[in-house]
């Protein structure tokens, strides 16, 4: 299991606030975008990268000219739903 960050209260229009120590560690910025999901019965918060960024980002990467693999289909197996 992830480390416990803290406990916070659900707010009357289903808000939570995230810790700013937290918030900061993270590089977390209002405006920032966040993806979230469930799994196992917990909520996972994650940065949000665009697919843009994420294939200029794993380019170099993947070099097995007879393996090759769209950075698209990959971010797909790692779980990540666009």
């Amino acid at each position: 299991m992830g480390l416990i960050m803290g406990i916070v209260e659900i707010d009357n229009r289903g808000r939570i606030t995230i810790p700013k120590e937290e918030r900061e560690r993270l590089g977390l910025t209002p405006g920032k975008k966040v993806l979230i999901r469930e799994k196992d019965g917990s909520l996972i918060i994650k940065r949000f990268i665009t697919p843009e960024k994420f294939i200029t980002e794993l380019k170099g990467c993947i070099t097995i000219k007879e393996h090759q693999i769209d950075p698209l289909k990959l971010k797909e197996m790692w779980g990540v739903k666009l």
